[in-house]
């Protein structure tokens, strides 16, 4: 007889409940959960997903070496034992900073891989450090580290109460709301926002698929919105519309914010940018009286040359119309662990080191990603010798992934931490894999950062993994306690670590959890006649506990010294006149005449990086699709179904052409996280177009310098016919 077992999908931030239908150690069916506290029955197409991968014959379950170039099954002791002794012998030999760890943006999703960064961080004790966060998230954390005190004091839409959401560079019909957690289908948030009386405004290169919910779609030149948000915040100044409201006590800076913006214009900025004065005055005097509003972007403005002055821009917005920490502006979510302080030196930092070739700032003790292939294929004291690599295929989702693959050869040593050979694996000396995620508990640790209500929920595994199958967590732990063996100087320490290391292997996820939810904000703390908050509690209600609506947490929240929230931090003011030397003084960097288009990436609705191994997913006509405006179509003799070369400063791939007038003229668009042309994956990607990736053409060599974030929107190329027929 079939059971049910009740989940959040850890696919993305947006946590929906999932019903799991299973009988005999075999999924029967996957569908949302009506009971879902956030969700309510609805979920994207992916999780289905989810039985394939489970499935998957070509899914890991035993530790591979590779041997005279092809990869042998081995025993996890011999696995772990060889890692930890060439990681140890290389940082003997060349120092600590010749071995990097790389963490993808994955691991965030997953608690037992979350759980152990910073022991990995702490044994490794090297400044080279790299996670997927600087491909598409920080100028986000940077910004809130130098305005609120913290990187991951995240503001979150209250977009359940608004009554004006202006949106930029996000599509939330198909992402269902990144760095929004609503559950899946958040476009139906917009009817909501529209059936009160209110307004949707969405800005972008293209019209999405959330731009037939939205009030109004306006094109803008990509890179560009930067100069959008100054027109609308000079607009909001010159009208008389600012007003400090609540936290006006609290605010610093606020004097600078105007002449800061003074060299930029809104006729110029309304000529570059492509949307009219008048439009731009309007939308900002609609929002600066609206009775609440909110401004909020996501990626495509976050993984731009301006990254960092958008996220900047949009804050100040929001603070400026007296939106931000109120009821339908931006606000704070209450996690039921408290993710700030639970971890020793999450608040952030600031170029306290600097990364060996290119002299890149670190921040939050990591270093731009984008650096990484130079840090290994250059010589000199220093060079990157090992890499531990979890959870992440840079191959395809780097900067540059070909020249990252090619800077994989020249390792000396390299374990990843994966369950399948990809792309990025077929480079590691050793891979370990974790068991499928049905064999392991879940937990939203990160996530809930992004609430747009306050919920907790856990769910233990649902099925036993094979023995001897590890999780992430114990995986990850046994490279970290044998390799602080390894490191121990001398007998006496050696023994101090074994003892800990042994000590160790009593702490588990689930005590973890416990005590973070007894200490959390909704736990009984040390009081034990005080009802609170447990992990019992969250085991006894499947579809998760809900905690409240957002609630006001400012000025006592900041974690700014002061307690005060900086308007304009100087080192992001100092970041302006780069945005005026482009577009408005005209130093592109390129020869645009060669390069005439920009290209940007997008979200499709059935197809994610992690599940290209789904059949059910990936099965159908081709996804990996470039759209191309028909004007810029007919200038290159380019009709619907013809193949197409884009060239870019670094390279160049063939993608099949799809004509639309839903991207503007000068932009062309496509998916990313495709391109699974390489030989030697161990990966059956189930349809018959791999695709080509958006990362063999982006440039290494260009980034956010004011925050040292990948450029994926808004790049240089040309678009040339090269013939014909879309392949087979």
């Amino acid at each position: 007889m079939s059971e049910i077992h009740y989940r959040t999908c850890h696919l993305c931030e947006t946590m929906c409940g999932i019903s799991i239908e299973h009988e005999g150690g075999k999924i029967l069916s996957i569908k949302g959960d009506p009971k879902h506290v956030l969700s309510k029955g609805e979920i994207c197409p992916k999780p289905i997903g989810l039985q394939d991968i489970h499935i998957d014959p070509d899914r890991l379950h035993k530790p591979m070496k590779k041997v005279n170039g092809k990869f042998i099954e081995i025993s996890w002791n011999e696995a772990f034992n060889e890692t930890t002794s060439k990681l140890a012998a290389i940082q003997r030999k060349y120092g600590n900073n010749a071995v990097a760890t790389y963490q993808g943006r994955s691991t965030a999703h997953n608690i037992g891989a979350l759980l152990t960064v910073h022991p990995l961080r702490q044994v490794a004790n090297t400044q080279n450090t790299y996670t997927g966060s600087t491909v598409d998230q920080q100028p986000h954390n940077f910004v809130w580290y130098f305005m609120l005190g913290h990187q991951f004091m995240a503001t979150v839409p209250n977009i359940d109460q608004t009554d004006y959401f202006l949106l930029l560079g996000s599509n939330p019909k198909v992402s269902n709301g990144a760095m929004m957690s609503t559950g899946a289908n958040p476009h139906k948030k917009f009817v909501g926002i529209q059936e009160r009386g209110g307004k949707v405004v969405l800005i972008d290169p293209r019209r999405t698929e959330s731009a037939e919910f939205c009030d109004e779609h306006h094109f803008i030149k990509p890179s560009t919105d930067a100069l959008f948000l100054i027109g609308l915040i000079k607009t909001i100044f010159s009208k008389g519309l600012a007003k400090k409201g609540r936290l006006g006590p609290h605010i610093k800076n606020w004097e600078k914010i105007q002449p800061a913006l003074s060299n930029f214009d809104l006729p110029t900025i309304a000529k570059v940018t492509g949307i009219s004065q008048h439009d731009i005055e309007r939308i900002a005097c609609e929002f600066a009286t609206s009775k609440t509003a909110v401004c909020y972007g996501r990626t495509g403005l976050s993984m731009q040359k301006f990254g960092g002055l958008c996220n900047w821009l949009m804050m100040v917005i929001n603070l400026i119309t007296a939106n931000f920490d109120e009821p339908g502006g931006m606000m704070f979510p209450t996690t039921a662990i408290d993710t700030f302080t639970a971890i020793e030196g999450a608040r952030g930092s600031y170029d306290t080191y600097r990364s060996r070739v290119s002299n890149r700032p670190e921040f939050a003790m990591e270093l731009p990603v984008a650096v990484l292939a130079e840090e290994i294929m250059t010589p000199g004291k220093g060079k990157i010798r090992g890499l531990v690599a979890i959870a992440g295929n840079g191959a395809l989702s780097m900067p540059n992934g070909k020249l990252f693959e090619e800077a994989l050869g020249q390792l000396d040593f390299m374990v990843a931490v994966d369950p399948y050979i990809n792309e990025t694996t077929r480079h590691a000396d050793i891979i370990l894999p974790p068991v499928g995620p049905f064999e392991k508990s879940h937990y939203d640790l990160f996530y809930h950062t992004y609430d747009t209500i306050n919920w907790a929920a856990y769910n233990p595994r649902l099925f036993k993994p094979e023995k001897p199958g590890y999780t992430d967590f114990e995986i990850i732990g046994e490279i970290v306690r044998r390799w602080a063996v390894k490191k121990a100087s001398n007998p006496l320490k050696k023994l101090k670590v074994r003892l800990l290391g042994a000590l160790s292997k009593f702490i588990t996820v689930e005590f973890i959890l416990a005590m973070g939810l007894r200490f959390g904000p909704y736990g009984s703390g040390i009081n034990p006649f005080k009802k609170g908050l447990t992990l019992n509690i969250l085991k006894e209600n499947p579809h998760g506990v809900f905690l409240g609506k957002p609630k006001r947490i400012l000025p006592e929240g900041l974690f700014t010294n002061d307690k005060k929230i900086d308007a304009a931090p100087q080192l992001i003011l100092a970041d302006l006149p780069r945005l005026k030397a482009r577009w408005f003084e005209g130093v592109a960097g390129y020869n645009e005449e060669e390069y005439d288009l920009l290209i940007i990436s997008r979200l499709t609705e059935r197809t994610l990086g992690w599940l290209h191994h789904s059949q059910r997913l990936v099965k159908g006509p081709p996804t990996c699709t470039l759209f191309v405006n028909p004007h810029d179509a007919k200038n290159r003799k380019l009709k619907e179904g013809d193949m197409a070369c884009i060239t870019s400063a670094v390279g160049s791939i063939e993608v099949p052409v799809v004509i639309t007038d839903n991207v503007m003229p000068g932009v062309i668009c496509l998916p990313h996280a495709w391109g699974h042309t390489r030989k030697g994956t161990r990966q059956r990607v189930a349809n018959a177009h791999p695709g080509a990736s958006l990362n063999d053409i982006t440039d290494h060599n260009v980034m956010d310098e004011l925050t040292g974030n990948a450029v994926v929107h808004g790049v240089p190329v040309k678009l040339e016919k090269i013939r014909k027929k879309i392949q087979a």
